[in-house]
């Protein structure tokens, strides 16, 4: 008699979605710096002036996310993600049409936020977090890659599209093909929970779910990676954790998309061509994506999942200071992108680190209010940089300020617990709660 085959857990084939959604949105998010040549021969602005475009973008995106993450809890990755979709590719379909700076503001910068917060990071680790527990981390972090792979795939795709086609009919046509992508996939694929298909978290069977939720609710194992309960929102915001991951996710994005925005022009005042510079970064993303497998492999070995995140600000805060005293020339600047990529994949479990201290029930609000803080953090960064820029010392200064931002939040999250503590004069009013 022939043994059957092991049915495959679907929460796999939600994480090949969530990794293709990602890719695509933030593929189509982190390719701004090579648009920002074009947009400053063709309407002659400053270099401010072009940042502030997608800083505009990331804070529109920081003020919406809270929402987003209340109607996340409400109606389910799916709905959220297809509507993120059909804004990203209305967004770039209008940004390629616009003729003015407020043109460019409401298309870019305000639809593609709400993109963002439809399709974006936290919809989609939320909806893997829901799938998996014990393989939280590399679960998620293999969703959270795709920004990485987005970055390689998609800042030399638009550098040539650019070339070949002009920047207006470049972004038009990413953003038609690539939303009817994820409106396709999402449409068939995408289910909100492992028992809408019949299976339960892990892919574990019915009795040994049921012993899994016996255990939680009965026992408080101080050595469990996961939370002992699942929080509130309220609760959260009452515990130091959840302030200490919010400051360190702030400087991190404040770092970030300072890099994102700026890396590829100062890569260019090194002497590179426009095409060998995007190129260039967009290795940034691969060595990202693949260092991000293993670094979430490693998340799930290690005793607490937070020393992914110390690791990836300590490189972040390395990489910047190797940018500022950077002679150029490819070597180094190779150098500079591998260890930058090395950081940024170390960076993309942060969302198993929340889940595991608070759990999937609230994760909506409490993660989509981390992020609103980071991305007010990744809003205000490239502006400052654009700022500090000076035509004589180019960036250096700008990246030891940004090596900087990565100290204090490698600080912060070295302070986090792995049982999130209630500020002392909280602590009481928590007790109580988690004793009934």
């Amino acid at each position: 008699m022939r043994g059957t085959l092991p049915k495959i857990y679907y929460g796999w084939v939600i994480v090949c979605v969530g990794f293709i959604v990602v890719t695509i949105m933030y593929g189509n998010k982190f390719c701004f710096g090579t648009l920002f040549n074009a947009l400053l021969e063709e309407f002659g602005w400053s270099r401010t002036m072009v940042t502030s475009v997608f800083s505009v973008s990331i804070l529109s995106q920081a003020l919406l996310q809270p929402f987003g993450g209340a109607l996340l809890d409400r109606f389910g990755p799916k709905k959220m993600i297809l509507t993120g979709a059909l804004l990203m590719a209305l967004s770039l379909t209008l940004f390629g049409q616009a003729r003015s700076l407020y043109g460019v503001y409401l298309s870019y910068g305000i639809l593609f936020s709400l993109a963002a917060v439809g399709g974006g990071m936290v919809v989609n680790t939320t909806m893997v977090s829901r799938w998996f527990v014990k393989k939280r981390g590399m679960a998620t972090g293999l969703v959270s890659i795709g920004t990485g792979f987005g970055l390689f795939v998609f800042n030399p795709l638009l550098a040539y599209l650019i070339h070949q086609l002009g920047w207006r009919n470049a972004v038009t046509a990413l953003g038609i093909v690539t939303g009817t992508v994820i409106v396709v996939l999402v449409s068939l694929l995408v289910k909100n929970l492992p028992q809408d298909v019949g299976q339960y978290v892990d892919g574990m069977s019915a009795d040994e779910y049921r012993r899994l939720r016996e255990v939680i609710v009965q026992t408080a194992d101080e050595t469990a990676s996961r939370p002992r309960q699942e929080w509130t929102y309220q609760d959260a915001l009452k515990t130091r954790e959840f302030w200490l991951i919010l400051l360190a996710y702030l400087g991190y994005l404040f770092t970030w998309y300072s890099i994102t925005n700026h890396a590829v022009m100062a890569m260019c005042d090194m002497g590179l061509s426009h095409i060998t510079a995007a190129t260039m970064f967009g290795y940034t993303g691969l060595i990202a994506a693949a260092s991000g497998i293993v670094w979430a492999w490693l998340a799930d070995m290690v005793k607490d999942r937070k020393t992914m995140m110390i690791i990836s600000y300590l490189l972040f805060g390395i990489g910047c200071l190797l940018f500022a005293y950077n002679p150029g020339g490819p070597r180094m600047i190779l150098l500079v992108v591998l260890v930058i990529g090395a950081a940024h994949g170390a960076a993309m479990t942060l969302s198993a680190v929340v889940a595991d201290r608070f759990g999937v029930a609230a994760m909506g609000k409490i993660w989509g209010t981390i992020t609103m803080a980071g991305l007010l953090g990744g809003a205000v960064g490239p502006i400052c940089v654009a700022r500090w820029y000076n035509p004589v010392y180019s960036y250096s200064s700008a990246w030891k300020y940004l090596a900087l931002a990565s100290a204090v939040s490698f600080g912060c999250m070295f302070f986090v617990r792995r049982n999130p503590q209630p500020f002392f004069f909280l602590n009481n009013y928590i007790k109580n709660r988690n004793e009934v």
